[in-house]
């Protein structure tokens, strides 16, 4: 086992693309096997140390982030342990990076549908975060897919839990030897990350699921796949305004005619983030992304929609080449607005709000009359298909920060009242405690603080993790 000391030779370790830095930790782990994280933990818990494990860094929400104590990694345990191609199932240590895993089931003819956008990640940042990509439109997230979890607790056990094997009956959920109440707050059915899983008869494993690293140490997970994904082409339609966007992602998502995997947005302003790299952009114009299957009849069908929707561009990949850079044109736009909140120096304030279909065009109204009224640079873009829209705020000043965790609050409360989350992907890690609350309430978070303690009882584990770590001694 590796351990390293002092935070110059951790530096790497102490941040994600939250650009939250409040870490005072000086030594990390990097154990190569369950019995040296075992290990790990004893010590901790001897020492009573806060232990934080660390995934790939491709979070948002500062959630691998050690405000102190020690650091583990899981680095080491990348091992793709079994694939079965007749059982569509793979068998996988958690530090397995997803594009390792990737390119391993291609040669397969295999596919992983929740991958991430961040390939880098790791299979147990995946589960604890619940993570949702590129596909979810079509595919989901994380959670539908994991078959099988072994973790470790800070009490020294070492559990498994397989799907279909322990559901919550009577109110109690069961974990190991542990029998957890269930919370009375429910979690909504719409993509959603927000705080620990609730919902009468739940599968105990989905407990784990979206935990943040709060409960236990995840060391293997087991995922189901799929056959290779058929051929497929990228489009981006270029549309002069948004008067007709709502109805044309309606159409999209319930054309029986169209195999769709992804559906996204981007309004001018998020657009101009991505003109230094695609000067071809339209001026002033909004843009649906769209990755759907390749055959010609479809084909037909998507050119028959951009004309009949009035696009004035259309930028196409039809082959290798041009899909790539269409890819690209997704990817690049989180990577440049995380480098411009990093260039401000300031925490992301970045809405991560999804609701209901029927809640949703009054949802997206909202955010563009708050647009077309507030002289601060905001920008909306995401995944439009599952009514999640990503709503970023860009402060300069003491006074604009003020007011713009003033108008997230009030997205965030509408959505709330529609049945919405505050969470539809990135969770809530050490940054979006306040939100977890007004959804909530403080009962529900108390709850959640509640199960933590009867699970991860030494209070040790990724400490401020969805709830601040004082909450934990008023429980």
């Amino acid at each position: 086992m590796i351990v390293k000391q002092g935070r110059q030779e951790i530096l790497s370790y102490l941040e994600d693309a939250s650009n939250f830095r409040e870490s005072e930790a000086e030594r990390l782990y990097i154990p190569e096997d369950e019995t040296e994280i075992i290990q790990v933990v004893k010590e901790c818990v001897r020492e009573k140390t806060p232990l934080t494990v660390s995934g790939g860094g491709t979070g948002t929400v500062g959630g691998r982030v050690a405000k102190d104590g020690a650091i583990i990694s899981l680095e080491k345990l990348n091992r793709i342990i079994t694939i079965d191609p007749e059982g569509k199932r793979a068998d996988l240590q958690a530090g397995v990076v997803i594009s390792d895993f990737l390119k391993v089931l291609e040669k397969q003819g295999l596919f992983y549908p929740p991958f991430p956008t961040e390939r880098s990640a790791f299979i147990g940042g995946n589960v604890s975060t619940n993570a949702s990509g590129e596909y979810s439109f079509r595919f989901g997230s994380t959670r539908k897919y994991v078959q099988r979890l072994r973790m470790v607790l800070t009490g020294g056990e070492v559990i498994e839990l397989r799907r279909g094997e322990g559901f919550e009956r009577d109110g109690l959920i069961p974990l190991g030897r542990l029998q957890v109440p269930l919370p009375s707050y429910r979690t909504p059915q719409i993509k959603c990350t927000a705080g620990y899983y609730a919902w009468p008869g739940m599968d105990a494993i989905d407990l784990i699921i979206g935990s943040e690293g709060t409960l236990s140490i995840i060391t293997e997970v087991s995922v189901s796949l799929i056959e290779q994904l058929p051929e497929r082409f990228i489009m981006v339609i270029f549309l002069p305004d948004d008067t007709r966007v709502l109805e044309l992602v309606s159409l999209i998502k319930n054309d029986q005619k169209l195999t769709t995997y992804s559906l996204e947005y981007f309004c001018p302003g998020s657009l101009k983030f991505l003109q230094a790299d695609f000067p071809e952009i339209p001026e002033g114009t909004f843009a649906l992304y769209v990755e759907a299957e390749s055959s010609e009849s479809q084909l037909e069908r998507w050119v028959e929609l951009t004309e009949r929707f009035g696009a004035v561009e259309t930028f196409i990949g039809d082959d290798a080449k041009n899909y790539q850079r269409l890819i690209d044109f997704r990817h690049r736009l989180p990577e440049n607005v995380n480098s411009f909140f990093r260039k401000l120096g300031i925490v992301k304030v970045a809405a991560d709000i999804a609701v209901p279909e029927a809640a949703f065009p009054g949802q997206y109204r909202f955010y563009r009359e708050i647009m077309a009224q507030e002289k601060m640079q905001t920008i909306l873009f995401g995944h439009i298909g599952e009514n999640h829209l990503h709503f970023n705020f860009f402060p300069r000043t003491p006074e604009e920060k003020e007011r713009a965790y003033r108008l997230y609050r009030a997205c965030a409360e509408r959505a709330v009242s529609r049945g919405g989350t505050i969470a539809a992907e990135h969770g809530i890690g050490k940054i979006k405690h306040g939100w977890l609350q007004l959804m909530f309430g403080e009962k529900g978070v108390r709850e959640m603080a509640a199960i933590k303690k009867m699970v991860d009882p030494a209070c040790l584990l990724n400490l401020d993790n969805i709830f601040p770590r004082q909450l934990l001694s008023e429980v």
